[in-house]
């Protein structure tokens, strides 16, 4: 299939009509080229309907099959191991969806295809024995985050269960934790969504950017400068919490993260020292005070 045959499937996709000279346009190809891609896309299975005349033009039939994608070799084998993938990730938002996606979608594959494959399946392996917590609400709030709409839920909270109102902006899955995205008016807020207890989607719906651009505005906070000496085995223990740690002594760090970021430093034990600022320092000796007056 040619790129601008993709690129027609996904205008179309966005459940509008075009006009041949739309879809001209936007792909930079002659009315009549569009017109034979119609042709083809049509033959390949695609369900487009054509409307002739004045106030005519091209557009997807909604709740559709789509047909299968045509896929060199190497992309079928890199798309199911995605879906092999996938099943590893607890509490996906499609439900048990995920535990039948790659079956299905091998059993549509040419047989030599799906003899490699089931080879492979046994020489790739996901390892890991992380123990990760039960997400139940993933796919409520999924549903929340697609529709653009505010929930209510209760959050266990280090200091008991507490209620909010949040406008769930979006999600993000982080070492096999799922997070969402919550404006309320304490801003941006990060939710863990395993330590949801209750959950309610409410009436109302919102309007506000998307995630990426509201991660990006947060990054903007003003930051301090933390300096580090660290030993190689301080790098390797730390290799997730700093970002670029093999190569850099110092970063930017908005003060706000201070707390966070000295018990993740204080792990590292004696493999890392602070040298500035004075504040993280003082947050380092306070809680190496408090942990020695346990063991002591």
């Amino acid at each position: 299939m040619k790129k601008r045959h993709l690129h027609l499937i996904r205008l179309l996709n966005r459940g509008r009509r075009f006009t041949a000279d739309e879809l001209a346009i936007e792909t930079g190809a002659s009315v009549r080229t569009i017109q034979r891609d119609m042709l083809t896309l049509e033959e390949l299975g695609y369900p487009i309907w054509s409307v002739p005349g004045t106030g005519g033009g091209y557009e997807m039939l909604p709740n559709r099959l789509l047909p299968p994608l045509q896929l060199r070799e190497q992309e079928a084998v890199a798309l199911y191991l995605t879906l092999k993938w996938m099943e590893q990730i607890p509490d996906v938002p499609f439900g048990d969806m995920r535990d039948t996606l790659s079956d299905w979608y091998v059993n549509e594959l040419p047989h030599d295809l799906e003899t490699k494959i089931a080879r492979l399946e046994k020489n790739i392996l996901w390892l890991g024995k992380r123990q990760v917590p039960p997400a139940p609400f993933t796919k409520d709030v999924y549903r929340a985050v697609e529709q653009r709409q505010n929930i209510e839920l209760t959050y266990a909270t280090t200091k008991g269960s507490r209620t909010f109102t949040v406008a769930p902006v979006g999600m993000a899955l982080l070492d096999l934790k799922w997070y969402v995205y919550g404006l309320s008016d304490y801003g941006l807020r990060q939710y863990r969504i395993d330590r949801i207890e209750t959950m309610h989607l409410l009436d109302e719906t919102f309007e506000a950017d998307d995630l990426v651009t509201l991660l990006e505005a947060s990054d903007e906070r003003i930051g301090v400068t933390v300096r580090i000496n660290i030993t190689p085995l301080g790098r390797r223990l730390l290799e997730d919490v700093l970002p670029d740690i093999a190569e850099k002594n110092e970063w930017i760090v908005p003060e706000a993260e201070f707390p966070f970021l000295s018990r993740q430093l204080l792990a590292a034990g004696a493999e890392v020292e602070v040298v500035e600022p004075t504040e993280l320092r003082e947050m380092m000796r306070e809680q190496a005070e408090r942990l020695w007056d346990l063991y002591r």
